[in-house]
């Protein structure tokens, strides 16, 4: 892979997950995963204004 492909695909994935961030930026103050009889939870100090 030359320098180019390599610096460009690197700029697309940041930009893809600045976008990912941004749509679902309210719901980044906590997250679950349940699988089976195990759930996990985690809760950011966000402040909503």
């Amino acid at each position: 892979m030359s320098s180019k492909n390599r610096l460009f695909s690197v700029i697309v994935i940041c930009l893809t997950i600045l976008m990912i961030i941004f749509l679902v930026k309210d719901s980044l103050c906590e997250f679950h995963y349940r699988k089976g009889g195990i759930e996990m939870a985690a809760f950011l100090a966000c402040h909503k204004s």
